[in-house]
């Protein structure tokens, strides 16, 4: 989204973000369109007081540049925004979080700023309604686009031809026990399945969800890999399964994880547990498969019927509707399309 608005008006940007020991930066080769500035912090990751210290070190930042711009990322983020001293003349709010899920007092913030805000992007639309009604107040103008943006931006996805795939299933993405219900890939029920796992185990008794992995003879698990060997490995693999925990938040429940995307761009049809979104997306292009709820059980039963079909001209069609939805709606140029509009008329005698 920055190096995309960056290149839109032909300018250079600022993009500020918190430096995590626990996930270093990432090279981007291809030449942004803006300077990259990480906010050090001497408190643990994602901490209450790490927290507090970008936030604050950033809207220092933010007055010393006075941008005619300001593009906020996430609402943690937006609510910061309270301290500023001097408004900049555009403010465009990507509400890639979800605002009911907060706590109060970040909820009555956006109630006081959500109606100033010149642009609201949000990927979601019923995500969008819930947030609205929650916090009593709706912006100005608001548009939906997917998060469809790929670990290889702006080069194309590796994909490989549904006859070249290794057999296996693939995950990558967030470990816990509860929040992803990591326990699915190490139990008895599935054992007769191969799993390929990626990602960072966040589960409050990791070692014992490393453990599990790394005993099961169906598992492999690779860890944190740089986004090369992720985008090469991924593409050998023949389904990527989907889902969030839907207990947490309403938000989980309505929105994906980025990887439904990135999945179906490198021709890896996704195996979805009931998202809305999914569902909508799954069903328009025939790309995928949906599991009938979160459970273990239904989960097993996915994997046989993915299992049965692997190999066959309906897996290759579900390959070729990968490609499809990828080449026609489900990447970054399209989805920049249509937010481009609203950015040129929140910007207009600005930029």
């Amino acid at each position: 989204m920055m190096d995309s608005i960056c290149k839109l008006f032909g300018k250079r940007g600022l993009l500020i973000e918190p430096d995590e020991i626990a996930r270093p930066p990432v090279e981007m080769p291809w030449g942004p369109a803006f300077e990259l500035k990480r906010v050090s912090s001497d408190y643990p990751d994602h901490s209450p007081m790490w927290q507090r210290a970008y936030l604050s070190q950033a809207l220092r930042m933010v007055e010393k540049y006075n941008p005619k711009l300001l593009v906020v990322f996430g609402s943690s983020v937006f609510t910061s925004l309270i301290g500023l001293k001097r408004r900049p003349q555009r403010i465009i709010y990507h509400a890639y979080e979800f605002i009911s899920n907060l706590q109060e007092a970040d909820i009555d913030a956006h109630r006081l700023m959500l109606a100033d805000v010149d642009l609201m992007v949000t990927p979601d639309v019923e995500r969008l309604v819930y947030d609205v009604r929650t916090v009593q107040t709706q912006p100005k103008v608001a548009t939906a686009i997917y998060n469809v943006a790929d670990v290889s931006y702006p080069a194309a996805v590796h994909s490989l031809p549904a006859d070249q795939r290794n057999g296996r299933f693939l995950w990558y993405g967030t470990l816990h026990r509860h929040q992803a219900l990591a326990d699915h890939f190490t139990s008895e029920l599935v054992r007769e399945y191969q799993f390929d796992l990626f990602g960072r185990i966040t589960d409050p008794n990791a070692g014992e969800v490393e453990a599990a992995l790394r005993d099961a003879h169906n598992i492999r698990y690779f860890g944190v890999a740089p986004a090369e060997e992720l985008n090469a490995r991924r593409a050998e693999n023949i389904f990527s399964f989907v889902w969030w925990n839907p207990e947490i938040s309403p938000g989980h429940y309505y929105l994906p994880s980025n990887r439904f995307f990135t999945s179906i761009q490198a021709g890896v049809p996704p195996i979805c547990a009931p998202h809305p979104q999914c569902v909508e997306l799954v069903e328009r292009y025939g790309c995928g498969m949906i599991m009938e709820d979160w459970s273990l059980s239904a989960f097993a039963r996915a994997l046989a019927r993915a299992q049965r079909i692997y190999g066959t001209s309906a897996y290759a069609d579900l390959v070729r509707n990968c490609e499809i939805a990828a080449r026609d709606e489900l990447n970054w140029p399209r989805q920049f399309a249509r937010v481009e509009p609203h950015i040129r008329q929140a910007l207009a005698g600005v930029l």
